[in-house]
C-alpha cells in the first residue's frame, strides 16, 4: 500500500491539539475497559498518538503501530514532548503478528482507520490479525464518522478556520467508496502555501460490520451511535463498533 500520509502526517494535528482527546471518549473507553478488566492494549493505527496520550493518562500499558512512518515520526515527539515514551512499531494491521508476538487485552483501530482497506479480502485479514493478536475474550474497538447521516450532509465542509490556516474537506461518493479532498490553505506571513490529500475511504456501515465481524471469529457485536453508548441508528453522527474474541 502507498502510505498517504507521507507528507499530510506532519500538519495533520492542524486539527487540534492531541490533548483534545478527553470528556466523553476517555469516559466510554475507560467504562468499557473497566467492564472487562483491560490493562494492556494495542492501538494498531496509532497516527499521531492522541489516543494513545489519553489511554497511557488513563493508566492502560499501551503500545502503537501504524502503516505510516511519518505519523509514528510525529507520534514519538508528540508523546516525548509530553514525557510519555510509548513503544511505537511500524506495521501493517493486515499482519500485526509480523511485529508482535504478543497478544493484548484490547486492539483499538480508530478514526476511520479500517476504512482505508477497500476489499472483503483485505478487511476479514486485518480483523482475523486483530482477533489473533487478542487475548481470550479480548476487546476490539473501530470508530468511524463515516454514517449513514453524516453521508447525507453537504460536500464541502471548514473543519478548521483560524486566521493563519484553513483546512476544508471536499466529499465525493458513489454509493461505496467515498474520497475526501483535504484542502490545506496555510495563510500567514511566516507561511503561505496551499496543499491537497485525497484519502479514499471503503463505505463501512453497520451492516457491513455485522456481516464482517462474525466471518473473523468475533462474537458479542455492540454498535454506538456516541460515547455516551447510545445506540446506533440512521441518525448517529458516529459509529462505534465493539466486538469480543
Amino acid at each position: 500500500m502507498k502510505d498517504l500520509y507521507e507528507k499530510f502526517a506532519y500538519d495533520y494535528d492542524e486539527f487540534g491539539p492531541i490533548e483534545d482527546y478527553l470528556g466523553d471518549e476517555k469516559t466510554f473507553f475507560n467504562k468499557i475497559f473497566s467492564e472487562h478488566g483491560v490493562k494492556n492494549v494495542l492501538d494498531c493505527a496509532c497516527g499521531t498518538g492522541q489516543h494513545l496520550l489519553m489511554l497511557a493518562q488513563s493508566g492502560y500499558n499501551v503500545r502503537g503501530s501504524d502503516y505510516s512512518k511519518s505519523m509514528l515520526d510525529v507520534a514519538r515527539k508528540n508523546l516525548q514532548n509530553r514525557g510519555y515514551d510509548i513503544p511505537l512499531h511500524q506495521c501493517d494491521f493486515r499482519f500485526l503478528e509480523q511485529k508482535f508476538d504478543m497478544t493484548f487485552d484490547a486492539i483499538v483501530c480508530l478514526t476511520n482507520s479500517l476504512p482505508h482497506l477497500h476489499t472483503d479480502e483485505d478487511l476479514l485479514t486485518a480483523l482475523r490479525s486483530m482477533k489473533n493478536r487478542l487475548n481470550k475474550n479480548g476487546l476490539l474497538v473501530l470508530t468511524q464518522g463515516t454514517t449513514h447521516y453524516t453521508l447525507t450532509l453537504p460536500s464541502v465542509e471548514v473543519v478548521v478556520n483560524r486566521p493563519d490556516f484553513s483546512r476544508i474537506f471536499v466529499k465525493e461518493q458513489d454509493g461505496r467508496f467515498q474520497t475526501i479532498h483535504v484542502l490545506d490553505l496555510f495563510h500567514s506571513a511566516e507561511r503561505s502555501e496551499s496543499n491537497q490529500y485525497d484519502i479514499r475511504y471503503r463505505i463501512l456501515l453497520d451492516e457491513d460490520y455485522k456481516r464482517l465481524l462474525p466471518q473473523a471469529g468475533f462474537s458479542d457485536i455492540r454498535l454506538y451511535g456516541d460515547y455516551k453508548m447510545s445506540d446506533y441508528d440512521k441518525n448517529s453522527w458516529r459509529m462505534i463498533v465493539v466486538a469480543q474474541a
